[in-house]
């Protein structure tokens, strides 16, 4: 069973469960959506944490981003399962850049300089599941949403 707001289905025994899942805190400005994307996987070889989380962190430095800076990165235990997180940050626009050049033929995207954009990366392994969640606020306002996150955190369930 899966069961969303608005949304449930029945799901045949034989079937797995693996997928992506965004949600959007609410947000007075209509052009910024504060959002935590999480998804679940069922690795096909059990991995060791950092080796994995190195692997996660490796892939956002090689974006290339030019002005990526990492603030912050720990262990933690969410619902009884080891993981990490990773705070990072970088201005909006170059991300828009580096967007432009992977497609040319695409409108550029109207970003000023200047719109920081904060990000949570936090990993969680147990056994072959690991779980995944990236949370980006905007930089100026990074408390507001950091407080009802680590509440979604401390909420998760993990079988």
């Amino acid at each position: 069973m899966i069961e969303l707001p608005g949304l449930a289905a029945e799901i045949p025994d034989n079937w797995g469960c693996q997928g992506m899942l965004t949600l959007t805190l609410p947000s007075p400005d209509k052009n910024v959506k504060p959002n935590v994307i999480l998804t679940k996987e069922l690795l096909p070889r059990p991995i060791e944490l950092n080796e994995y989380f190195n692997r996660i962190k490796e892939s956002i430095q090689k974006r290339g981003i030019k002005d990526l800076k990492i603030s912050d990165e720990r262990e933690v235990v969410i619902s009884g399962v080891r993981g990490k997180m990773m705070v990072c940050a970088w201005d909006v626009s170059a991300m828009a850049a580096m967007l432009q050049k992977d497609r040319p033929d695409a409108p550029p995207p109207s970003v000023p300089p200047g719109q920081i954009v904060k990000q949570i990366q936090v990993t969680l392994l147990k056994d072959q599941l690991a779980i995944n969640m990236t949370a980006s606020f905007p930089a100026d306002k990074f408390e507001i949403y950091y407080r009802p996150f680590q509440q979604f955190l401390k909420s998760l369930k993990i079988a």
